[in-house]
């Protein structure tokens, strides 16, 4: 009778010591999961880059110095928000005269408007991708745009498509043919 009882203590504190160990565990995994992926971010700026293929023109180049805010929460992405700049100036499309002029007022007039702005108005997960939407502004003309992205390695890499007619940047005979194709690399720390 004596091991019987000693069996089923030793029994029920196996078991209490199981739903302890699994409680700690479940408590120490939500820990883990929220510090890592509710935070703030750093943008590496000097890294960052928003690289651009303006199709009809054949034009293609970087703008570089992308600053900002992110807070990324993937367990809940409407506490999520993007706000980013980047500084127009540094555009590079390998053709001096060209960056030149597109620094000038009949272009992006960037002694007026520095920066190409984005901040963020919702955030959800489509196709196994993020989709950022948010208002977009260059030379005082706020348009709304999405970006899909994805986040690996401490890097939120992203494409969209703008159209130059919408920003008046440089009209177009049509919509379709001011298509400026985007995509952004911003490493974080």
């Amino acid at each position: 009778v004596m091991e019987n009882l000693d069996l089923d203590l030793l029994l029920q504190e196996n078991l209490t010591l199981n739903k302890m160990k699994k409680q700690i565990l479940s408590i120490l995994y939500i820990t883990i999961v929220s510090f890592g992926f509710a935070q703030d971010f750093n943008i590496k700026s000097e890294e960052s880059v928003v690289e651009f293929n303006y199709v009809s023109e054949g034009a293609i180049g970087t703008i570089k110095g992308v600053s900002g805010t992110i807070h990324f929460d993937i367990n809940n992405l409407s506490d999520s928000y993007f706000e980013t700049k980047a500084d127009i100036s540094s555009i590079n499309t390998s053709n001096k005269t060209r960056d030149k002029h597109l620094n000038a007022p009949d272009y992006f007039h960037t002694d007026k408007y520095p920066h190409l702005i984005f901040k963020s108005e919702s955030l959800k997960v489509d196709e196994g991708e993020f989709v950022l939407v948010g208002k977009m502004t260059i030379k005082e003309i706020s348009k709304t745009e999405e970006i899909r992205f994805n986040y690996k390695d401490n890097v939120f890499e992203g494409r969209c498509v703008i159209y130059s007619n919408d920003y008046e940047i440089k009209k177009q005979k049509t919509r379709e043919e001011s298509k400026i194709l985007v995509k952004i690399t911003v490493p974080v720390l």
